[in-house]
């Protein structure tokens, strides 16, 4: 009697030390369950022929209202310019903004572009403390080829949203981050978002010359 009772304690503690050390996986919202609706969305969307006929420009805004959903670009955009950031005005923030999630999800776009319904396979989350995970993912084509991208995550309250994506080992928001802040620095504020103007535009002509 007595060794299954200290059997039954040890147990318990192995299970209490588990939670202490991932509350997140022992008591809250599963990331993946959180973003898979809102990747399942797009990737269902893309395949309509109601989407394949809209221009890319249409294309581009029916995607950013669906990535919305689940997508963080505030984060994104605070996490891009860093302390840089807090120097701008309300309405500087606004447009950077919204370049920056237009850069994106160009972007994003092209990783996607040739899905057709191929399987996308859910890897198990990786957690960093209580409130940040890594949700990876596998686009499985008929080819033969896969493109693995991962959701970079952060619990708000009772929310999982994604703030940075990362494409074939690529962080599409540390990517730009360099880059960005260096231009801030030497150009200022309207030199940022007239080279983000131009990058935006190189995205879109490229985007049209695929259709």
């Amino acid at each position: 009697m007595r060794t299954f009772k200290n059997m039954y304690l040890i147990l318990a503690a192995f299970l209490f030390a588990l939670m202490l050390r991932n509350p997140v996986m022992a008591a809250g919202p599963d990331p993946v369950e959180q973003v898979k609706p809102v990747i399942g969305k797009i990737t269902a969307m893309l395949t309509t022929d109601a989407y394949k006929k809209q221009s890319r420009e249409e294309q581009f805004r029916s995607f950013l209202a669906l990535a919305s959903e689940r997508f963080d670009f505030d984060e994104m955009s605070k996490r891009v310019l860093g302390p840089q950031w807090n120097s701008l005005t309300a309405e500087q923030k606004n447009l950077f903004k919204d370049r920056f999630s237009q850069l994106l999800g160009y972007t994003y776009m092209d990783k996607i572009d040739t899905y057709n319904g191929e399987a996308i396979v859910y890897g198990e989350p990786r957690f960093k403390g209580a409130d940040r995970a890594v949700v990876p993912t596998s686009i499985r084509f008929q080819n033969g080829s896969s493109v693995a991208i991962s959701y970079i995550m952060q619990l708000k309250g009772s929310e999982w949203t994604a703030y940075d994506i990362v494409a074939e080992n690529i962080s599409l928001v540390r990517n730009y981050t360099e880059q960005l802040r260096s231009v801030l620095q030497k150009s200022g504020f309207d030199g940022l978002i007239r080279q983000l103007n131009e990058k935006i535009g190189e995205l879109k002509t490229a985007r049209t010359a695929k259709k």
